[in-house]
């Protein structure tokens, strides 16, 4: 028993790695830590249940098998998630890269782009009744 709990923790270790992702973003989006809570929060949705009938180990083998299967779904759609929000994972190893200034900024700190004004667009200035 407590090889096949020595087994569990170092899968689990092997798993987990031992690096955080970085990102870079791609696309305009929501700021890289409310895209990361997003994910985080809906990654559990893909984990699977498992049902086992038979010996002790091998019900031990089929829970542990199922937690490497969810653990591998869980960062596919962290993954794909992220993607979507319009961040990029780094490769492993890679140099942290550098944000833009527009991503770091909160939303209420950044510029609004300039709007074109009436002129610009060919509209009146000015509409008096009755022309």
């Amino acid at each position: 028993m407590r090889s096949i709990n020595l087994l569990a923790v170092g899968s689990v270790c092997a798993v987990a790695g031992c690096q955080t992702a970085t990102y870079t973003q791609y696309m305009p989006g929501p700021p890289l830590e409310y895209a990361q809570a997003k994910c985080n929060m809906l990654a559990p949705s893909v984990h699977q249940g498992y049902i086992a009938i038979g010996s002790p180990s091998y019900v031990a083998g089929a829970a542990l098998g199922n937690a490497l299967d969810n653990a591998i779904a869980e960062q596919k759609f962290i993954k794909n998630c992220m993607t979507l929000q319009g961040w990029r994972q780094d490769a492993p190893g890679a140099k942290k890269s550098s944000t833009s200034l527009a991503s770091t900024q909160l939303p209420h700190q950044r510029t609004a782009k300039r709007r074109p004004t009436a002129q610009e667009l060919g509209v009146p200035g000015q509409v008096v009744a009755g022309q």
